[in-house]
């Protein structure tokens, strides 16, 4: 791998449309205690491990629009014990937007929850931090670090030359006992970094140059457009700016971090990446001939490591695909891994898996050797999720964790009486 010189709608489609983790069959009613949401689970998704659940929901029609996010209480009917409850709003101080929630692992086909008001604001499970210069953010759930997500330039260690200093991306990504589970500035390949999005093939008009090897192009910071973090998740949404020679923008992104709160020893991040143009003439791909390029995890050397790839034949669609690294990692408490999980709605899913074990490297090759013009009308956006989990890679939760995050059930809102 070196361097190259060159909901408002109410479909479970439109949902997903919308960058939604799971959208579970829900019913509102509306009564003088509360709202009761039903969740319908065919299929069995959550049968055997806590998933994170949305419902989009306009706060303003209920408790005479009143109700204050922070002080919205969770809890399953016939269960005991509050659930933890989050709003996030489609815009700062909207009261329309999102309700997540883990749902605890169940093989009830049909649940029913209650949502009420408290008298004070729930405490937030995770915290963000920033740097005094806000050139990085860190994400913890009290004091277990989970991510730094680096918005400005990180510098590089004495031994790797100033020109490889580069910034937008996640690293040290973090283990379930703290350990760090990513890589930067090796010294066999500089270029690489943790958790990152970029592209050999940099194209602006007939030149290409190479954002993935930080030659000639560099994705600058632009604004941190939005921080948040409470008793389900912690949120980043980050604007940044690809400038061709440091100097001319060619494309705008948008990077959305979404760390959910650990069920057990296991931990989601879901990672969004939107890129418009801002030129005319810009491309992204593959290095010719090897295809590499895209989102990838650089990763740090483990002990008794094992890479585990799969993708479903092609007569099997929707074709499940995940890539997994897991092993040993210094600083643990036992085995650990990530894995990688591409939204089925990415363009060209599956994308090829690919992994070069002699640089710690894992990834779905996005897009290949092919080259995708990005355009000013219509963003291309790329959705991965890292599933960060104690033990050594499984079978059977890998295809629980894909299944989870691709084959929702379809989402059905009921209609009699009070219910909307």
């Amino acid at each position: 791998m070196t361097p190259m010189s060159s909901v408002r709608k109410q479909s479970l489609r439109g949902m997903l449309a919308h960058g939604a983790v799971v959208f579970l069959a829900l019913a509102i009613v509306y009564d003088s205690s509360g709202m009761t949401i039903s969740v319908s689970n065919p299929g069995g998704v959550g049968e055997r491990h806590a998933v994170p659940v949305s419902l989009p929901m306009d706060l303003s029609g209920w408790a005479e629009g009143s109700a204050r996010p922070g002080r919205l209480r969770l809890t399953e009917l016939n269960q005991t014990g509050t659930i933890p409850v989050q709003f996030e709003a489609d815009s700062p101080g909207s009261k329309r937007g999102t309700l997540w929630w883990p749902m605890s692992p169940s093989t009830n086909k049909g649940r029913r929850f209650q949502l009420t008001l408290a008298t004070n604001d729930a405490p937030a499970a995770l915290t963000v931090k920033a740097d005094g210069g806000k050139s990085f953010y860190d994400i913890a759930e009290g004091a277990l670090p989970v991510l730094r997500y680096n918005h400005g330039t990180v510098q590089p260690p004495p031994f790797i030359d100033k020109s490889y200093e580069r910034g937008d991306y996640i690293m040290p990504l973090f283990g379930p006992s703290g350990e760090v589970l990513t890589d930067d500035y090796p010294k066999d390949h500089p270029h690489h970094r943790g958790v990152s999005w970029s592209w050999p093939v940099t194209r602006w008009g007939k030149e290409v140059r190479d954002i993935w090897a930080v030659r000639g192009v560099w994705a600058r910071p632009v604004a941190m457009r939005r921080v948040e973090a409470g008793p389900v998740f912690a949120l980043l949404h980050a604007e940044n700016v690809w400038k061709w020679g440091d100097t001319n923008p060619i494309a705008r992104e948008e990077v959305v971090i979404r760390a959910f709160r650990r069920s057990g020893g296991d931990r989601l991040v879901d990672v969004e990446v939107r890129l418009s143009a801002l030129a005319e003439g810009v491309a992204i791909g593959g290095r010719p001939n090897a295809g590499y390029g895209g989102f990838g995890l650089r990763a740090m050397p483990a002990r008794q490591r094992v890479i585990t790839r799969h993708v479903d034949a092609p007569e099997s669609p929707p074709r499940r695909s995940w890539l997994d690294y897991s092993g040993m990692f210094a600083g643990g408490q036992g085995p650990a891994g990530v894995a990688i999980f591409e939204d089925v709605a990415n363009l060209h899913y599956p994308n090829a898996l690919l992994e070069y074990p002699e640089l710690n490297y894992v990834m779905p090759a996005f897009p290949g050797e092919r080259e995708v013009p990005l355009t000013k009308e219509k963003p291309l956006v790329m959705r991965h999720r890292l599933w960060i989990h104690a033990g050594m890679s499984d079978a059977q939760k890998l295809a629980d964790v894909w299944a989870a995050y691709a084959n929702p059930p379809k989402a059905t809102v009921e209609r009699n009486g009070g219910v909307k």
